[in-house]
């Protein structure tokens, strides 16, 4: 299937390639082609930053991609083969990678970058390959593969307007079945009821069930069910339907795992609201809980799923790192649209439209990914919530009045309870891309604000900021706090960098680190181990000294030979201490 890719020199390798097929013959019969043909191949940024998302999903699901991973680095880190172009935005990938002759981009039908590619149109000259299924299609351009190939239309569901479960209804002691009548669950308690229908517990203490009321199930929404079932995601933190339920052979619901904490509506709003459920809290635990969000959306968007309508009372809080995704059910899957959406966390682009009526793009969750980093950063706050301004929200969104400025200069329209304060310490990056996207319009991808939320965490783990109220849930502020537990007393943000770039060892250099732009460096570099694969989870750096990290990573001998090199014996270089483990890739997962 894949011959044709070695008549080219070098091949842009799409993440969804290795997350869709990863681990299958698919994956192994294309990497015989790219070792055969002694291709070049090359990733973005963005690249890593969704592997790190996968990473930190921990889905059984994902473990063949996690796994194809060590062996696509394998084959190609010792021939030099593996290069990153350090950007994340599309456009901007594809213009660093313009210089490179005989090239192919290779992407999958569903892939975040394929989408991208047809809501931005990016000016790329090379080819396009789409893999979908067991096919190839290879397109002379972007515009040739837009033109030929457009993404579906809205499912012709989203017409129909007929219910499924009008003349049945399951509650407490009732036994629901799957299709197949091969799983029952009995409801034992209600826990909760809404607009759409009530939660029960049921005799499997691992999951609950939502029975709709009637008249609520059209074929849109049963289909939907049935596609967010098939995808088999189970990471914690995702409340998706488990099993289509039916009572007297009639739909009536779906389980799903139960959420656990409260909502991030009820967390996030306000300083007394957050110190009420987390007292001890610091800034460090804000930021986390922004990065796991963020990630769960993203591991979505890897599957084809577009999440539609998020805001704060869509996903429950347990801990920072334990955050859950609800009302599943109201996403949009594939061609399958969201039907609903909230005004001020939704693009202004899309008010008045009937969200029922059309496929959703990632740029259209974009801005709502933006929003929700504001709002968690400034816990609860509404970018557009203005001290003496207008009447609405919803004129200050359409006026795109947002208080903040780059340089300070005027506070007078910031909301009181110390708002300024959080926006002062913010990392410049964050704060210049939430200032372009307010107050100029500009849209970042998701990925970016992963990155760079990602990076604000690390920092603040390896106590790079220069100001000890930067480390605080509210700096400046007079509230009961706790205070950030990697800082001493004496803190002093100067002495303590030099002391640790004194004592700690030189890194070895690493293309995947964000690196400051400069005319004599090339857009792209060979990747030289595999240590941008490593786990993403930072370590604070009182820790660091506590750990030896290997000098080196093992690679089999057999590059070209996939069984062969799964087998073979270590490497000359490999470090002594893998060798009495019989070899380890030191740095991937």
């Amino acid at each position: 299937m894949f011959e044709s890719l070695s008549d080219y020199k070098a091949l842009v390798f799409d993440y969804s390639v290795m997350f869709e097929v990863g681990g299958t013959p698919i994956f192994d019969e294309l990497l015989d082609v790219i070792m055969k043909s002694g291709l070049d191949v090359y990733v973005s940024k963005t690249f890593k930053m969704l592997h790190y998302c996968v990473l930190r999903q921990a889905d059984p699901k994902s473990k063949r991609a996690v796994d194809s991973m060590k062996t696509f680095c394998s084959y190609l880190l010792p021939d030099k083969k593996l290069h990153l172009v350090n950007e994340l935005e599309t456009g901007a990938f594809l213009e660093a990678f313009a210089s490179v002759e005989g090239a192919c981009i290779l992407t999958t039908r569903n892939g975040i970058f394929t989408k991208r590619l047809y809501e931005k149109h990016p000016d790329f000259s090379g080819h396009v390959a789409i893999l979908t299924g067991r096919e190839l299609k290879i397109f002379e351009s972007v515009d040739k593969l837009t033109e030929d190939y457009p993404l579906p239309e809205v499912s012709k569901l989203a017409l129909n307007n007929s219910y499924l479960d009008e003349y049945a209804f399951a509650s407490v002691g009732d036994v629901v079945k799957s299709k197949d009548q091969r799983e029952s669950y009995e409801l034992i308690k209600r826990l909760s009821g809404g607009a759409e229908g009530m939660v029960f517990t049921t005799d499997n203490k691992n999951l609950v069930a939502k029975i709709y009321h009637r008249g609520t199930i059209t074929p849109l929404r049963w289909a939907k069910l049935q596609k967010l079932a098939d995808l088999g995601i189970r990471s914690n933190g995702f409340c998706l339907p488990r099993t289509l339920l039916y009572f007297n052979n009639i739909p009536v619901g779906y389980t799903m795992p139960l959420g656990q904490g409260t909502t991030l509506g009820s967390v996030f709003d306000g300083p007394d609201a957050i110190l009420e459920q987390f007292p001890d809290w610091t800034r460090l635990d804000v930021v986390e809980t922004l990065v796991s969000l963020i990630e769960k959306y993203l591991y979505l968007h890897l599957h084809n799923v577009v999440a539609g309508d998020i805001q704060l009372k869509n996903a429950l809080i347990a801990s920072p790192k334990k955050v859950f995704l609800i009302d599943m059910d109201s996403v949009q899957a594939g061609n399958l649209p969201c039907p609903v959406g909230t005004e001020e966390f939704t693009d202004p682009r899309l008010w008045g439209k009937d969200f029922a009526g059309f496929v959703r793009g990632l740029c259209d969750e974009d801005y709502s990914i933006a929003m929700l980093v504001f709002s968690i950063l400034f816990c609860g706050l509404h970018p557009y919530a203005t001290r003496k301004g207008a009447e609405t929200l919803k004129e200050e969104i359409i006026e795109k009045n947002f208080p903040y400025t780059l340089d300070n200069s005027d506070e007078e329209h910031i909301p009181v309870g110390g708002y300024n304060h959080i926006w002062r310490r913010l990392p410049e990056r964050l704060r210049t891309m939430l200032y372009q996207t307010f107050k100029c319009g500009t849209r970042y991808e998701a990925v970016q604000w992963y990155d760079a939320v990602s990076a604000y965490r690390d920092d603040i783990i390896a106590m790079k900021l220069d100001d000890a109220e930067a480390y605080k849930l509210f700096p400046d502020s007079d509230y009961n706090q706790k205070e950030y537990t990697g800082l001493a007393d004496d803190f002093k943000p100067e002495e303590h960098k030099a002391a640790d770039t004194a004592s700690a060892p030189a890194p070895a250099p690493s293309p995947f680190a964000q690196q400051a732009p400069a005319e004599s460096k090339p857009a792209f570099a060979p990747v030289a181990d595999g240590s941008a694969f490593q786990n993403p989870e930072p370590k604070p750096v009182f820790e660091k000294k506590t750990f030896a990290a290997p000098s080196g990573i093992y690679v089999p001998r057999n590059i070209g030979d996939p069984e062969a090199a799964k087998n073979s014996g270590a490497h000359k270089d490999e470090p002594e201490q893998n060798k009495k483990k019989g070899g380890k890739f030191f740095g991937l997962l």
